[in-house]
């Protein structure tokens, strides 16, 4: 039988070293995978707060007062499921930002049936009795907060200490031929592969192409630079939607491709030097984070390097004093805010449904993994790769161009 949904309910107790009044009927709905990090970001989202960044700590029973004294019997460890530690009538406390000690009494109510939340987003939900509470930072007027007086609020200024997603609007939304038959990159990219012309082109027939316009175009160019003139003839029309698309769009690097397929049709004068570059291979050492991120380019061969490899292939083979040693490899840093610049754009992008909870998935720490989780139980982890991956494409493209090299 699957895990069900908790039922808790949240009192706001303590903070600023006062005790507070508690509004009664706080009810937080939360599922079995949620951990009590996600529990505690759903809280001060729930509650208001804009400034989510500081620490989070938990406390099983209530001790009338929270204070983080580092692991111990009581504590219940923030990357842990809640559903995993608690059990129905467990009290326990919640401690937001060790300064200010905003302390809340939680309760789990009991385990809710399926059919209360069938159809709601698997993260943290606030169903009941969220209202306003007093400013984190004891704040009263809205001069204390950077903003104009309500008598002349036309253009409100907020302070923004963590990352957030971009407005949302119509046109970022808007995707090409609107319900077209989803896109199979799989069979494009084989196709490209095969120089089979029909096969790519019939690939690509009637699809929405929006979210994979760089990944298309590398596939068409690709082909069209081995077809025969009588093929090429055919990508003609294919590729000259692809750049109008690029032009419309606009993200990292479509400048980029959509000037490098006027140049191949077109032949007006090339900028740069040819260089025979895995726009793929590229765009995944790139998106390579962790303790030794991002990875070399050679600017000789074209080769790609994960920095991880490289730097043990330098450990394994030093250069003898008499050799010439190759300088020819430059390095290309991962970005973690591009990175987090994609997921903001998707939860954009994303259809009503999912976009308010993909927003709300990456505020605070944790987001990314936070994100990834969201993304897997949404089931949109295809649109999400296709998404990334073409984001990663223009991103490489753009960094090929800073370098003065066109890659083919």
């Amino acid at each position: 039988m699957a895990p069900r949904w908790l039922r808790i309910r949240v009192d706001l107790v303590a903070g600023r070293g006062e005790t507070l009044r508690p509004a009664p009927g706080r009810i937080m709905l939360v599922p079995p995978t949620a951990t009590f990090e996600d529990f505690g970001l759903g809280v001060d989202l729930a509650l208001g707060r804009w400034d989510v960044t500081h620490r989070r700590s938990f406390r099983a029973g209530w001790h009338g007062r929270h204070e983080r004294r580092g692991a111990g019997s009581g504590e219940l460890p923030p990357d842990r499921t809640v559903h995993g530690q608690v059990s129905k009538g467990m009290q326990f406390e919640y401690l937001f930002d060790d300064d200010e000690k905003w302390i809340h009494e939680c309760v789990v109510e009991e385990f809710v049936a399926r059919r209360e939340v069938e159809g709601r987003a698997p993260i943290p939900v606030p169903v009941l009795g969220w209202g306003p509470v007093p400013d984190q930072f004891g704040r009263t007027v809205p001069e204390e907060v950077g903003l104009p007086d309500s008598a002349d609020r036309a253009e409100p200024v907020e302070p923004t200490p963590t990352p957030t997603p971009p407005a949302r609007s119509t046109k970022s939304r808007r995707r090409h031929r609107g319900t077209a038959t989803p896109l199979d990159l799989t069979a494009v990219r084989a196709a490209s592969r095969r120089s089979d012309v029909g096969a790519l082109l019939e690939g690509i027939e009637g699809r929405d192409l929006g979210p994979a316009l760089q990944q298309v175009g590398d596939a068409l160019l690709r082909t069209y630079r081995s077809a025969e003139p009588a093929d090429q003839e055919r990508l003609v029309t294919s590729l000259r939607e692809i750049e109008s698309l690029l032009g419309h769009r606009g993200w990292e690097g479509d400048e980029v491709l959509a000037e490098e397929i006027d140049v191949v049709l077109s032949g007006p004068e090339r900028r740069g030097r040819t260089l025979s570059v895995d726009i793929e291979e590229l765009s995944e050492v790139m998106a390579n984070g962790g303790d030794d991120p991002g990875g070399y380019l050679h600017l000789d061969t074209g080769e790609v390097v994960y920095a991880f490899i490289h730097h043990g292939m330098d450990d394994l083979d030093t250069p003898e004093p008499e050799e010439e040693v190759d300088n020819l490899w430059i390095y290309v840093d991962h970005d973690t805010e591009a990175a987090y610049a994609d997921m903001a754009a998707f939860a954009e992008a994303a259809s009503d449904r999912f976009a308010g909870i993909l927003s709300v998935a990456i505020r605070g720490k944790g987001a990314f993994a936070r994100f990834r989780r969201t993304v897997d139980e949404l089931d949109l982890w295809g649109e999400w790769q296709v998404f990334s991956d073409d984001r990663a494409f223009g991103r490489a493209r753009a960094l090929l161009r800073s370098q003065g090299i066109r890659p083919v």
